[in-house]
């Protein structure tokens, strides 16, 4: 089978790893399944509630698509950093309903995953600069985005599924 469609132009060799974007949205929903907003702003002493899980994989999910958007198009970018805190504010994340995280992280992911749909094959191998981390390729950037979220993904699992505090359940 050729690498491209040479219909649509569209990548096949890559079309993997997209297709592994797609599917993590789908991966939270389930989690998110009978939770109503308080079970996600439960949180453990020293940790993250499951709501500001979520607003931080949005966060990334936003600015970690753009910086992709960059190395596609653009001589080699440097991913810039974020006030995450303030957006998360701004946007009231930390209380939204879980339907509200769950649209604004599919909307993100989205947006990359169309990007992605339409990238040639040629361009997966252009470079950008992630501080702390240095030059990743589109697919490498594309992979850590995936496994970074996938984390997230997993802490969510485990905070979703333990009992919650006293104080809390009543």
């Amino acid at each position: 089978m050729s690498r491209i469609d040479f219909v649509t132009g569209a990548p096949e060799k890559y079309m993997p790893l997209v297709q592994e974007l797609t599917l993590l949205p789908n991966r939270v929903e389930s989690l998110l399944a009978g939770h109503a907003a308080r079970d996600l702003q439960n949180a453990a002493a020293n940790e993250w509630s499951a709501a500001r899980v979520l607003a931080h994989m949005i966060s990334h999910a936003r600015h970690n698509g753009d910086f992709i958007r960059q190395i596609a198009w653009m001589t080699e970018p440097q991913r810039q950093p974020w006030e995450e805190e303030d957006e998360i504010a701004r946007e009231g994340l930390i209380l939204a309903s879980s339907a509200t995280l769950l649209g604004a992280l599919r909307t993100a992911v989205a947006e990359t995953v169309d990007l992605l749909a339409h990238t040639p094959d040629a361009q997966w191998g252009r470079p950008g600069t992630v501080p702390g981390y240095g030059r990743r390729s589109l697919r490498q950037q594309l992979r850590a985005h995936i496994d970074h979220l996938g984390d997230h993904i997993d802490q969510l699992e485990t905070l979703l599924a333990a009992p919650q505090p006293a104080a809390a359940a009543s």
